[in-house]
């Protein structure tokens, strides 16, 4: 079982640009399985982080890196009704050779109790979304060094996360995924440091390989 299941998974050849027509194949192979090689190899491209903040500072929750190659993976995941590999490759293109970083950050209000997980459902009690300003992110510094260089971002946009509105609550802003994208071509195979730093001035760093990524 473990040698089929092997056999299925793309051979990690370390970060590369641009993507060969194999590759793309590859990629959207893996996505289009969603089972549990996909999963075993999207697991490397995300960390996630135990830093809570202080007093209303909110969560570091999660930091992930996307190659292009984890891109097409990732899009080929969340598309599986009638997702072509033409598709795939036509969205390969037209996104261009770049590297998404996603940073997940969570209000505190998200995790009241001390023995909520990051995967706990949010908790919505008494909040409202006007006391919860959507623009918090903004008041957070995002870095991806190399080799001790900051890497120029190419664009940094932002999408909010809300809790589901139940029959005893309203949906509430409970965080924030920003998403920074940087040219492949200014980011080698070797190891980066992702680094975020808080309204209060506490950095967190997180480091990828990816030479060890595809």
């Amino acid at each position: 079982m473990a040698a089929a299941l092997l056999a299925f998974v793309p051979m990690v050849t370390g970060y590369e640009v641009p993507l060969l027509p194999a590759a793309l194949h590859d990629a959207w192979v893996l996505g289009q399985r969603n089972d549990q090689a996909t999963a075993e190899f999207l697991a490397p491209y995300s960390q996630e982080i135990n830093v809570t903040g202080q007093g209303a500072t909110p969560h570091i929750a999660e930091m992930e890196v996307l190659t292009p190659f984890a891109q097409v993976v990732d899009e080929s995941r969340q598309k599986l009704s009638n997702y072509t590999e033409q598709q795939a490759t036509q969205g390969y293109h037209q996104r261009g050779d770049k590297v998404v970083v996603r940073v997940r950050l969570m209000l505190p209000s998200a995790y009241p109790e001390a023995e909520r997980g990051p995967q706990a459902p949010p908790a919505s009690h008494g909040q409202t979304a006007p006391l919860r300003p959507e623009n918090f992110w903004q008041s957070f510094k995002f870095a991806v060094k190399q080799r001790d260089k900051v890497v120029a971002t190419r664009s940094i946009h932002n999408e909010p996360v809300y809790s589901a509105a139940t029959n005893a609550s309203p949906s509430t802003l409970d965080g924030q995924t920003v998403w920074l994208e940087y040219e492949a071509k200014s980011i080698t195979s070797d190891q980066i440091t992702v680094e975020v730093t808080t309204p209060d001035g506490k950095t967190t760093s997180t480091v990828f390989d990816l030479s060890k990524l595809r």
